[in-house]
């Protein structure tokens, strides 16, 4: 139900946000359910879709570049699923 949902949102949230912080960028605060982040991992939003994660490019937002992007906060499992990725498409950076 939707109490659960902004539950489970409200928690994972701040997990999420220190765990991106390490990939290079950094986050921006909020209280929506997802959060704004910029990283100098180059070309980040294909990467990802090629390993079956949707990130949404922030290119386009005023004031903006390229690397900005948004991620929805989601359940513990997918937070988890996501932020693998972020590490080993950073370590394939390096």
């Amino acid at each position: 139900d939707a109490v659960s949902v902004r539950a489970g949102v409200r928690s994972e949230r701040p997990v999420l946000f220190d765990r991106l912080l390490p990939l290079g960028g950094a986050v921006v605060p909020g209280e929506a359910n997802y959060l704004l982040f910029s990283t100098d991992l180059p070309d980040l939003g294909r990467r990802c879709a090629e390993k079956g994660i949707l990130l949404r490019s922030c290119a386009n937002y005023r004031g903006l570049s390229d690397a900005y992007y948004r991620t929805a906060v989601r359940t513990h499992a997918e937070n988890e699923r996501l932020l693998a990725v972020l590490r080993e498409i950073q370590k394939e950076a390096r």
